[in-house]
């Protein structure tokens, strides 16, 4: 009994020496500070006491005083507010595992990096920093794109699987505006102009990248990425103002997106490592495109929603995310799955969300769903709603039993490629979503597909 008190006492001083607490944040950016936390460190700030409690998977918990919050890596979510504080948790170490190009992980130097700063003000200030796309051509962000902040790049579809590492900043799709003047490109703050890449070897002939150094910080790069480089419209070592126009993105027959990052650097960045040290700015783009960081519930009452196509067909809107209010669809995940995303498959002009128990096996992204199903809701009003979907895999076997709202659909096992439509069920929806669940197979030997839901409310 004195043994095992003697070790507990050894841990507990352990942690105690581990854990200490943090008076200076990393570095900033506009009204932000962003924390390097272990488990157990705390950082007193706008006079209450922060601590990272535990991390698991990419989820975090921290205790706000005296409050108990659990919150995700953002890469795609939005922050919390509690007591005049708004928190969110830019990385963790479990998030950074996921990826094979770990530079753009560079800023996370312990288990998590909390990015902290007070609600009574935005995080970057109205009129000094300036959302990077023109709304004059009537752009519109959808905000569902399948490359947003360290999104795991790994689709599952076993015969050609992606690279195993994770997107660097933020993809926004243009894909109308491509090689065109349309959707001009802006300057997020006042800024010089670094250096203006677009050497045919090493990247696609029409394409270009602009590096921008920040004026308020000098620290803070902008990194723009697969601009048409017969629109750009600034130069080398010219000053720009926010919301000077840089020029208009680039694509080819199926696809065209900014690919836009904010990194933090002592030293300017090279073309080779533009993306070393990325920020998670999420947030901050959503403050500035909603002019707050407020969630708001999208709802629908009719829809097609399409799963695993090829960009030309629905920009980079694959339908395999976790469920967000702010999009109003999404799947439902615990914990347990890091990538925050099922797997999909694409074949020509076709694809599907391919389930299985465990999710890209052998990868660093593999996880195991404690649950023989998947779930997928979409915000509707309360009502009687028309459900149907087509289901099956593009490439592979595959099983799958599918309900809505409760209410069983259909149970196939089709053939490799085979895709069918379940019949036309009429359910109720009472607590404003409406739930398509998909079963999988319990043994794991054929996989699960959903290739599209059509909906639309009867009465």
């Amino acid at each position: 009994m004195k043994r095992l008190i003697s070790i507990l006492l050894i841990l507990l001083f352990a942690i105690s020496v581990k854990a200490k607490s943090v008076s200076v944040p990393d570095f900033t950016w506009g009204n932000a500070l962003y924390y390097n936390l272990n488990i157990g460190d705390s950082v007193q700030f706008n006079g209450l006491n922060v601590v990272l409690h535990a991390v698991e998977n990419h989820f975090n918990t921290l205790i706000i005083q005296n409050d108990t919050v659990k919150l995700k890596v953002s890469r795609r979510s939005l922050p919390t507010s509690l007591n005049a504080i708004r928190v969110f948790v830019a990385d963790n170490k479990n998030v950074k595992k996921l990826a094979s190009n770990k530079e753009i992980h560079g800023l996370l130097k312990k288990d998590a990096l909390i990015c902290l700063s007070e609600t009574k003000n935005h995080m970057l200030a109205p009129g000094s920093f300036i959302f990077p796309v023109s709304y004059n051509d009537g752009f519109n962000w959808n905000l569902n794109e399948d490359n947003y902040m360290f999104s795991y790049e790994g689709n599952g579809c076993f015969d050609a699987d992606k690279p195993e590492r994770n997107n660097e900043g933020i993809g926004i799709a243009l894909t109308d505006s491509r090689g065109i003047d349309k959707h001009w490109l802006l300057a997020m703050e006042n800024s010089t102009v670094v250096w203006i890449e677009e050497k045919e070897d090493e990247r696609k002939s029409m394409e270009a990248c602009i590096l921008l150094q920040s004026n308020s910080n000098p620290s803070v790069f902008y990194v723009y990425d697969h601009l048409y480089k017969n629109n750009i419209d600034v130069k080398e070592g010219q000053q720009i103002r926010a919301g000077e126009l840089l020029g208009t993105s680039w694509g080819d027959d199926n696809w065209g997106y900014l690919q836009l990052a904010v990194v933090y650097s002592d030293t300017v960045p090279a073309y080779k490592n533009r993306f070393a040290n990325c920020i998670n700015f999420f947030p901050q783009l959503y403050e500035l495109y909603f002019k707050n960081t407020f969630g708001f519930a999208k709802t629908f009452t009719r829809g097609k929603v399409d799963f695993g196509l090829p960009p030309v067909s629905n920009g980079n809107q694959k339908n395999i995310l976790a469920f967000e209010e702010y999009t109003g669809k999404g799947w439902i995940y615990g914990s347990w799955n890091t990538a925050e995303k099922v797997m999909y498959c694409t074949k020509g002009a076709v694809g599907n969300a391919r389930l299985k128990k465990v999710l890209f096996e052998g990868k660093n992204a593999s996880c195991r769903n404690p649950k023989d199903y998947f779930e997928y809701e979409i915000n509707v009003r309360n009502g009687v709603y028309r459900i149907r979907s087509l289901v099956g895999d593009v490439k592979l076997a595959s099983w799958q039993k599918i309900e809505y709202e409760g209410i069983e659909a259909a149970t196939y096992n089709l053939k490799a490629g085979e895709l069918k439509w379940t019949s036309e069920k009429v359910v109720k929806v009472n607590d404003r979503r409406l739930t398509i669940r998909v079963y999988v197979d319990p043994s794991d030997q054929k996989v699960a597909g959903i290739s599209e839901v059509v909906f639309q409310q009867a009465y």
